[in-house]
């Protein structure tokens, strides 16, 4: 399997430095942030020349970019707010076909109105999920006109905080450009990050979405109370079992690491995966 990473968590001062950087560090992956080239995550608008650059900097790395951050709270209390989101959303979709890219990241948002990473009480109401499935429908007759998948994933502070609700939301809509981004760290509720529960967190999770995988998620989270999440090998992630569901399931696709909170850590996280990839063939 392919390895990967997060652009954002690579910082670098311009477009080339950064994916010299990423080669460098021997991944031929990325998950792309335009934060890390930009001022803004979600742009209002792109310049042609820099989505050139851009491509002609990953392929002169021999780096393919697997997917690109659109994330945006699609269940912010202000619709004001989700229309904004859906109109940057649309400027990144424009870009995917420059970049060579089939993949847009979302964030099914949290009712907190300053962070959409943090939780909110309401975020489990049923008028919270109908306001997601309102801005899905939207955002899906955007990637249907770009030919997009959009990828969505479990994050226990989010509206689809667990595998149940996510196969809910694919259910529901029961369309080709809406997929899963597997990532067994964020399948933890607050309380079950032990080692005893990964086999058991990771197996509910494939049992309910694992036809339906676009990208996985190298991510790693500490056994300890509260939700701590660091790089692969710093927790108490299974990968080889990780990895060998995702090929069961049959993923064909790239691992992208993520949780990577200081530049020293990446040689760390890259080992320990080639570690782990090397004991799978034997």
């Amino acid at each position: 399997m392919e390895l990967g990473m997060y652009s954002i968590e690579l910082e670098r001062p311009g477009v080339e430095a950064l994916f010299e950087a990423v080669g460098e560090y021997g991944f031929s992956r990325m998950q792309f942030d335009f934060s890390s080239v930009c001022e803004e995550q979600m742009p209002e608008v792109l310049d042609e020349e820099l989505l050139q650059n851009i491509r002609a900097a990953a392929d002169a790395n021999g780096i393919e970019i697997t997917a690109v951050n659109g994330t945006f709270n699609m269940i912010h209390p202000e619709r004001s707010v989700r229309e904004e989101g859906l109109k940057r959303l649309e400027v990144i979709a424009k870009a995917c076909s420059t970049l060579g890219c089939g993949i847009i990241t979302l964030c099914t948002g949290s009712r907190n109105a300053d962070n959409m990473w943090r939780g909110h009480r309401d975020n489990g109401k049923p008028e919270a999920m109908a306001d997601l499935k309102e801005t899905m429908s939207r955002a899906l007759e955007i990637a249907g006109q770009y030919d997009i998948t959009l990828g969505v994933e479990c994050e226990p502070n989010n509206c689809i905080d667990s595998a149940a609700k996510a196969r809910e939301l694919l259910d529901y809509f029961s369309d080709s450009h809406l997929k899963i981004i597997m990532d067994a760290a964020n399948l933890f509720q607050e309380g079950e990050a032990r080692p005893e529960n990964v086999k058991a967190v990771i197996d509910e999770a494939f049992k309910q979405l694992e036809e339906h995988i676009c990208l996985a998620h190298g991510k790693d989270i500490q056994g300890k109370e509260g939700l701590h999440y660091t790089y692969a090998g710093d927790g108490i992630i299974d990968f080889p079992y990780f990895d060998r569901k995702l090929k069961e399931a049959g993923y064909e696709g790239s691992m992208i690491l993520h949780g990577i909170k200081s530049e020293a850590d990446f040689p760390k996280a890259v080992s320990f995966m080639r570690k782990q990839s090397q004991t799978m063939r034997e």
